[in-house]
Parts: C-alpha cells; sequence; structure tokens
C-alpha cells in the first residue's frame, strides 16, 4: 500500500479546488485518451450504460448519445454537480453519487466503462469490484477498461498491475475485440457472449 492513497474525501477537495484538477476539458491528451475510448466501446448503441467515475462528465457527454440510458456514478458530489451542468437536462443520463466497490449497482448493463479508477481501489476492492462489472454486464454486453500504466504517488495499486488485474479477469470469462497500446496507457474491451 502507498502512502499518499487519495480516496473519495481526497477526490472531493480536489474538486473543490480545481473543477477540471486533470484538465479534462482541454488537454489534447485527455482528448485522444477518450477518442480511444469510445472506439473500444464500439460502433453499436447500447440500451443501459454504466460509467464508473465519471468526474465532471467529459465522457459521459460522449457515451449518452451511444446509450438509450446512461448512469453515471462518482464519490464526489462536486464533480457531480459540474456534471450535470455540462450534460443539462438530459433524461437518458442519470448521475448518481457512489464509492465503488460498495455501490456498484447490479444492472445488467450493456456496456461498463471504466477509466483511470481501478488503480486507486486497494487489491481486495479491486476484485470485488472486477467480479461486480462481470456479474452486471448483460448477455452480450462490453465492457471497456483504460487506464495508465505509469506510476504515480496517491494509486493504491500499480496502475499496470490494475489494468493487467481487469485484463486476465475479463479475459477469463469473455472475449477480447479490443486492444489499443501506448506507452501511458492502455484501453482493452471484452465482450460477453449473448
Amino acid at each position: 500500500m502507498r502512502a499518499r492513497v487519495i480516496q473519495a474525501a481526497g477526490f472531493e477537495a480536489k474538486f473543490r479546488q480545481e473543477i477540471d484538477p486533470w484538465n479534462y476539458t482541454r488537454s489534447p491528451f485527455e482528448a485522444h485518451k477518450r477518442g480511444i475510448l469510445l472506439r473500444a466501446a464500439g460502433d453499436r448503441n447500447y440500451g443501459r450504460g454504466f460509467e464508473l467515475a465519471c468526474a465532471i462528465g467529459e465522457t459521459t457527454k460522449r457515451l449518452a448519445p451511444r446509450c438509450l440510458r446512461l448512469t453515471a456514478q462518482d464519490a464526489s458530489p462536486t464533480a457531480l454537480r459540474e456534471a450535470k451542468r455540462r450534460i443539462g437536462s438530459n433524461d437518458r443520463v442519470l448521475l448518481a453519487a457512489g464509492v465503488l466497490p460498495a455501490d456498484m449497482p447490479s444492472g445488467p448493463f450493456d456496456l461498463i466503462v471504466a477509466s483511470e479508477i481501478l488503480y486507486y481501489l486497494h487489491p481486495n476492492d479491486l476484485r470485488r469490484l472486477l467480479g461486480q462489472m462481470l456479474r452486471a454486464t448483460a448477455r452480450g454486453g462490453r465492457i471497456v477498461s483504460l487506464h495508465h500504466l505509469r506510476n504515480f504517488d496517491d494509486a493504491a495499486i500499480l496502475p499496470r498491475l490494475a489494468q493487467k488485474a481487469a485484463r486476465d479477469h475479463f479475459r477469463r470469462h469473455m472475449r477480447l475485440v479490443y486492444r489499443h497500446d501506448e506507452f501511458r496507457f492502455q484501453c482493452v474491451a471484452f465482450a460477453k457472449a449473448g
């Protein structure tokens, strides 16, 4: 375990201090990652989608047109208020407060997106969440996991190990349908048999 692991209260403090602490809205790198994530989601439309750790809703805005109903969850009330402001009145999007893995909804979901969140969970919580994600995926559904691979101080697990844990877990139960590797991050998508 690392000394400065960030938890829900730490994320709330970050968003209160700076509403876009990772520069989701203006960073070309963040836009590039979002594009990769959307490609990994595929070109089909989904009935029910779930986005873990939606932050201020930049990815949520792009996932919403692909889902009849999208639930986007975050632990930070400040981030959720900003996501609501940015998304506006879209009755297809439900913004929900929750801390993972305790508040992971049971689904079923046709699309689940986990981006830049898994390495903040302690190993037992990560294993629990991966099992929950698999059970919450509908038959024929897809899971997308996009995470940094480089180390940083406030992660509970080395990022490359968290992404590997997700990749290995889903590979045992689902079919790999997309993989994109770069020096800084990896994105994978898995499809559940229909």
